[in-house]
């Protein structure tokens, strides 16, 4: 398979798993964090972010921007859930369940679990 079509592929994967019966977020999380630590997480994203720019002299200072700030949210956010897992600290009061974003997030799921249904009927 094209190396262009394999990333793809398996972030498109990884969005699927979270349909599996067996599936646990807590395990994928401790196992994010035995495998990355904060710095090759920064300098990976500081490469992919070099990388991006160098083969994409044309691409335009909006998409630019997004990228960094992505990656800058990304980074903030790994931080603190290391720093939560790291405290034992109790996130069950957080409620994010009608923010906008947590709505499309919830119904690309549902899209990507009917999905996942389809092709396991072909399986079988």
């Amino acid at each position: 398979m094209n190396q262009k079509y394999s990333n793809v592929l398996a972030l498109e994967l990884a969005i699927y798993q979270v349909h599996e019966p067996a599936y646990d977020p807590i395990k994928k999380i401790v196992e994010f964090w035995s495998k990355y630590d904060i710095n090759t997480i920064q300098n990976t994203i500081n490469m992919l972010l070099k990388k991006s720019a160098d083969r994409l002299a044309s691409e335009n200072v909006l998409e630019i921007c997004h990228k960094q700030v992505f990656a800058v949210d990304m980074m903030t956010v790994l931080i603190a859930y290391f720093h939560v897992h790291k405290d034992f600290m109790d996130i069950g009061k957080i409620d994010i369940s009608e923010a906008e974003k947590t709505l499309i997030s919830l119904d690309e799921l549902e899209i990507t679990k009917r999905i996942h249904e389809f092709f396991g009927r072909i399986a079988e």
